[in-house]
């Protein structure tokens, strides 16, 4: 039997009442692909049988004329930044905000940045490629990932899934959401770390809604958030998502055990069916990184004190937030002339460290950016030089109580 007859035959021995577990022994599949056959044909019937990405290959292809927009898009934003001093945020997802303004389906991010990779837009290291470095991971919330994955509902309304995944136990939050802005992220963090615990580090990519935009002369709210909160930042290179490989990962998971079975077509559908997901992840989704064990068990068993946010702290609903001291981490491929970008900030360095990541550390307490270079995962990170970062406004200590005066 083809997959679609061994679809049929599936649902066939179902309704005659022969148990699951001895269908897809026989058709050599798994529970989790009967099942996902089985919510489909109960929706739609027999017809959603087949495979719909092999009906629908024709209309996946990026035509021509809208690859040669991405290209031209990339281009003027590149030419408008160079004009105004920066190169911050000329990326896929930038990209994929602008196309949207024109009203047009737009391909999703990651196909974008492969047609920009194939039109030599995208930079990429020299020879081999170059040691980056990451934030050390010793124990819980030593460091969360965050980032937002998009999906569309079965009548095309576009969903952003905000995920937060805590690396030394793999345990995720989640938050369902129609838009992407800077309130509700700053409402998601709040939420996540009401319940999951505060991180020493929060690691993002440069998705403008936690950079804060394009503008040099001030950090954006989901920055100040973090400061205010006790919470180092650190951004990943530009266009690197595999070096947030854990939330990246886990967008796979939701995917593969969640939305791919259900053919949503509301929001409220989704936000019904989301929480089980993300319990059946904590409690019984068994992780080879973690040597089998659920992120739940990784959690209960350690005996890391976790510093939860107060649920009456209500610092994200601020119109403005304080600029906290703290530390603010930007890891960089420096160009063919040793130039970085730091937020919207240029800084030429040594040519020698041409086409090699640096790691930039800002100290919002002096104003200052320093550079370092880590070689090889083994040696010792060097530090470079230290530039003034100017920071327009006062900077006040951290508060512990989260008591400050704006």
């Amino acid at each position: 039997m083809n997959e679609k007859q061994k679809r049929i035959e599936a649902i066939r021995r179902s309704l005659y009442g022969e148990k699951v577990t001895e269908i897809v022994k026989e058709l050599d599949r798994s529970r989790p692909w009967f099942y996902k056959w089985w919510s489909r044909f109960k929706k739609k019937g027999v017809a959603t049988l087949v495979d719909q990405r092999q009906d629908n290959s024709a209309h996946n292809e990026t035509p021509d004329w809208l690859q040669s927009l991405i290209i031209e898009t990339r281009d003027r934003l590149v030419k408008q930044a160079h004009q105004n001093g920066s190169y911050e945020g000329i990326g896929a997802r930038q990209i994929v905000e602008e196309l949207e303004e024109l009203e047009i389906e737009v391909p999703h991010w990651r196909t974008v940045h492969r047609i920009l990779e194939r039109a030599e837009r995208i930079p990429q290291p020299s020879q081999e490629e170059a040691y980056c470095p990451r934030p050390t991971i010793e124990q819980l919330n030593a460091v969360h990932q965050v980032d937002i994955w998009p999906r569309f509902l079965q009548g095309g309304q576009r969903l952003y899934f905000f995920h937060l995944v805590d690396v030394a136990s793999w345990y995720p939050h989640g938050l369902v959401s129609e838009s992407k802005t800077t309130d509700v992220a700053l409402a998601f963090l709040t939420e996540s770390w009401q319940r999951v615990g505060l991180p020493h580090i929060a690691q993002f990519d440069n998705e403008m809604t936690f950079t804060g935009g394009r503008w040099a002369h001030r950090l954006g709210r989901v920055v100040r958030l973090c400061l205010a909160l006790g919470v180092q930042v650190w951004f990943i290179p530009l266009y690197t998502p595999k070096r947030n490989g854990y939330v990246e990962s886990f967008h796979d998971q939701c995917d593969q055990f969640f939305w791919s079975r259900t053919n949503f077509e509301t929001k409220a559908q989704v936000e019904a069916a989301y929480p089980d997901f993300l319990t059946y992840f904590r409690q019984q989704r068994r992780l080879p990184a973690i040597d089998y064990h659920t992120p739940s068990q990784i959690r209960s068993q350690s005996d890391v004190s976790i510093r939860y946010l107060s649920a009456a702290c209500k610092l994200h609903l601020r119109d403005q937030l304080p600029l906290v001291a703290g530390l603010i981490h930007c890891v960089r491929l420096a160009d063919q002339q040793g130039q970085v970008t730091v937020l919207n900030r240029s800084f030429t360095l040594d040519p020698t460290y041409a086409k090699q990541y640096i790691l930039a550390q800002i100290a919002t307490a002096h104003s200052q950016v320093t550079f370092y270079h880590q070689p090889q995962a083994e040696a010792e990170s060097v530090k470079i030089e230290t530039a003034s970062f100017p920071l327009s406004e006062p900077v006040y200590d951290f508060n512990p109580d989260f008591n400050y005066p704006i």
